[in-house]
């Protein structure tokens, strides 16, 4: 036999096996419509066809032609072990050849299903036809397989297993109007009592009883359309398709074939940092080199604040631009900090930009940067910015008195002569940069608060240097600022953020944009850790950026920093805080600490691991279902229009976050979904990850 080729759904080809290969068990007692569903699935998924019952279905018939007692099992075994036996796997084919006869209508009769619990249920009938069985999934390689025992027994290590159920009533009505439109002479009552009484010998049988695998998906046909059951099979295929494996998984599937992916990729990529004095135009310039709107601008001194480094692309040669805040060599405070910041860049660099304004000329604080840079070992370059027209080109002139080469005009808010820098800047670089850098691997983690509340303090002293600009005035950082941490378990990609005001569509100018920035950041993360200052009550800005945390979807943990500030008093208000203002979050994990001091840091790193496992982790659809069905057992939904809606199955459509879809026949109330969230952290944890519950209602089947 030759299997299927490669089949599309959604742009996305379904494997669950090695080199294309597919296999989806289902099993079920009669009347479910396996047979009907399957050989539909098996078409769509440009797979084979595999029916098992009819295989026993074959031995009965043979059983009962000979005339022996299905009790007879010795006479059974003889009858049954030499069988001539062909199924025709083609899913638009309902052959099954014995001795070069089709006896696909003789195999349905009453008389053959009367016994073929019997006969099924003796072990070395059993044995010969599993042999039979895995041997033709194998040989097929793109295979749906029903039967009684595919998950459990024939194929227990399936990639997607089902296990089809509808109420007894409902299965003997279909296999009955089979009957009829078979022409067979039947009667309902009849094919009911011959349906249970098959249910309770399948069931409790020795040998292979009927029941659903621990991780099948159930899925129960009573009020679904055919093709409501072929959807709900193929998403069963869906989930388990190599495609769709979680990281761990393809780390496994990597170290097994022996490939091994580092944990992070380190470039050798040259640095140009761009300096000046305040409000020259640095970062529109940064902007443009980059190609996109990253560094917040405005049209004040001042704005950008701390060392801030760009991924960017010329003449396909990557590289790290550097935006600085404005230097001054006579100031104090905030901006004193803020020029440290522009010194360490011009001492890392690989090439400078010296930004000055064609309109102001050259200054005091030009003159004095200009004899610095004439000092550094490293290549310099002059841009004379807000060179509007040629009819500025003469008042370049004097920039020729600051040593550096000639300067470039350049209008950067308007696009003019920044290739000409690009290109000087790659003629410039070294052939060996000066230092490596991390471009991929390490996980993102966002600082966020609201402002004044220690971000840039802990990531200062998680760093253990002067990293981001750190003063007692609120709305100090103002861009996103990236930092690779080392701690005691991994590397870490940390983002410090600027404060988030209580109300952003009032802010105006850099407060505005730097929020922007930051709703960025936080959605480019992987976990965030919100601060909190526990020196104050829990305020309508730190709901405000923890409801952005949670729309966003992302790992969370809780940081109350300034606990050094903490008193006895203080702590029982704060408790009672965390009781009212956040107990619908349950499931953070919660550090006290102190930037300043350093206390209790060493406790984040645990916390962040724990939720971004939560975040990354994946529940089998089998697991799901199970647990499904205990929690509805012992809470039923309420009804909706007089209704009792029912859980049809249920999956995890995704992870980062994790999304538990449940198909239903009625709508369930956010009351009900928060009761399920709660049993399904109770059972499975995700400590330190939101989780989503989404609920697709199907519309029952119309009575005939």
């Amino acid at each position: 036999m030759q299997g299927g080729g490669n089949v599309t759904t959604a742009d996305k080809i379904l494997s669950n096996l090695p080199h294309g290969g597919l296999i989806l068990a289902v099993d079920g007692p009669s009347g479910t419509g396996k047979s009907t569903m399957c050989r539909a699935v098996a078409k769509k998924l440009h797979a084979r066809y595999i029916d098992t019952g009819a295989m026993y279905r074959v031995a009965a018939l043979a059983v009962w032609k000979a005339g022996i007692d299905p009790e007879d099992s010795a006479a059974v075994i003889e009858i049954t072990s030499g069988l001539a036996l062909e199924v025709n796997d083609d899913p638009d084919s309902t052959e099954v050849i014995v001795d070069g006869q089709d006896v696909s209508q003789e195999i349905r009769g009453p008389e053959v299903t009367a016994i073929v619990s019997a006969v099924s249920a003796i072990p070395e009938v059993r044995e010969n036809l599993v042999a039979l069985q895995r041997h033709l999934c194998e040989e097929a390689g793109r295979a749906v397989i029903e039967g009684r025992d595919i998950g459990t027994v024939v194929l227990p290590d399936a990639p997607a297993k089902v296990f089809l159920s509808a109420a007894p009533e409902v299965r003997a009505r279909r296999r009955y109007e089979q009957d009829l439109a078979a022409g067979r002479d039947v009667d309902f009552a009849t094919v009911l009592r011959d349906v249970q009484r098959r249910d309770d010998y399948d069931s409790h049988r020795a040998t292979s009883p009927l029941r659903p695998a621990d991780d099948a998906v159930i899925i129960d046909t009573s009020d679904l359309t055919p093709d409501q059951v072929q959807e709900a099979l193929i998403e069963v295929v869906e989930e388990s398709c190599w495609a769709e494996l979680e990281d761990k998984q393809w780390e496994e599937l990597a170290e097994e074939y022996g490939i091994s992916k580092p944990d992070t990729v380190e470039e050798a990529l040259c640095t140009v940092a761009i300096v000046g004095r305040p409000n020259v135009g640095k970062s529109t310039l940064v902007n443009r080199f980059i190609g996109r709107r990253e560094a917040v601008v405005e049209d004040h001194p001042g704005v950008t604040r701390d060392r801030i480094s760009y991924l960017a692309d010329w003449g396909g040669q990557r590289f790290w631009v550097q935006d600085t805040g404005g230097w001054d060599p006579n100031v104090k405070g905030i901006h004193a900090a803020i020029a440290r910041q522009a010194e360490t860049a011009m001492s890392t660099a690989d090439v400078i930009v010296m930004v000055v304004d064609t309109k102001v000329g050259i200054t005091a604080t030009d003159e004095v940067m200009a004899r610095r840079l004439l000092q550094s070992e490293v290549p310099v370059l002059v841009v004379a910015n807000k060179c509007d027209s040629d009819m500025q080109l003469a008042d370049m002139a004097e920039f020729y008195a600051l040593g550096l080469g000639d300067p470039f005009p350049v209008s950067a808010r308007h696009g003019r002569g920044g290739a000409d820098v690009l290109d000087a800047i790659l003629d410039a670089f070294p052939e060996e940069p000066r230092a490596s850098f991390i471009t991929e691997g390490p996980r993102r983690v966002a600082l966020v608060g609201k402002p004044n509340v220690g971000k840039s303090s802990l990531l200062n002293k998680m760093t253990g240097e002067e990293r981001s600009v750190v003063d007692s005035v609120a709305g100090t950082t103002v861009d996103p600022v990236d930092s690779l941490v080392q701690l005691d378990q991994k590397l870490w990609r940390f983002v410090d953020t600027a404060g988030l005001r209580r109300k952003v569509k009032n802010a105006s100018g850099h407060e505005y944009y730097a929020s922007l920035r930051t709703q960025n950041a936080i959605d480019a993360a992987e976990v965030c850790v919100m601060l909190i200052d526990s020196s104050e009550p829990v305020s309508e800005q730190d709901q405000r950026v923890l409801g952005m945390i949670m729309e966003s979807g992302k790992a969370l943990v809780l940081a109350f920093n300034k606990w050094d500030l903490m008193d006895e008093d203080r702590r029982w208000e704060l408790e009672r805080d965390i009781q009212q203002q956040l107990a619908h979050i349950p499931w953070v994990r919660r550090v006290n600490i102190s930037a300043k001091t350093g206390r209790a840091l060493q406790k984040i790193e645990p916390a962040m691991i724990e939720a971004l496992e939560s975040w990354d982790k994946r529940v089998s659809t089998g697991k799901l279902n199970n647990w499904v069905r205990e929690v509805i057992a012992q809470n039923p939904p309420p009804m909706q229009g007089g209704r009792l809606p029912k859980v049809l199955f249920a999956t995890q459509a995704s992870s980062r976050p994790p999304v538990i879809v449940l198909f239903t026949t009625g709508f369930l109330d956010a009351g009900y979904r928060r009761y399920l969230e709660r049993k399904f952290r109770e059972s499975f944890g995700f400590e330190g990850s939101p989780v989503r519950i989404a609920v697709r209602v199907r519309e029952r089947r119309k009575q005939r």
